[in-house]
């Protein structure tokens, strides 16, 4: 936990990501850098009926931050991001998890 759901950015970028994310945003939010999944979930976006290109959509469920600790992090993973794709626009949105309906080997948190 944390866990990155990357969108719309393709294979090598994520792993790209994978190495270069979990040492500054372990800082930011106070955790260690093995704690963190990334995940491509492979999708087509859409637009007046026909296949869009998609700008890199990144999901982050976590639990709950400060709105401080989510503006840093969305730097972090927004500036990385740019940088490998030179996307103009990327999405970051943070999805809080509740502690009592996340479990790890059938013991919640």
């Amino acid at each position: 936990m944390p866990h990155l759901r990357f969108r719309g950015i393709d294979k090598e970028c994520v792993k790209t990501l994978s190495a270069s994310l979990p040492k500054p945003l372990a800082t930011a939010i106070e955790t260690s850098e093995d704690n963190f999944t990334f995940e491509l979930v492979s999708t087509e976006f859409f637009n007046a009926g026909k296949s869009d290109k998609a700008y890199p959509f990144v999901e982050v469920l976590w639990f709950a931050r400060s709105q401080n600790v989510k503006i840093v992090s969305a730097k972090i993973i927004t500036d990385q991001v740019k940088a490998l794709t030179q996307a103009a626009d990327v999405a970051v949105i943070f999805m809080p998890l509740d502690k009592n309906d996340y479990f790890e080997n059938g013991q919640s948190f």
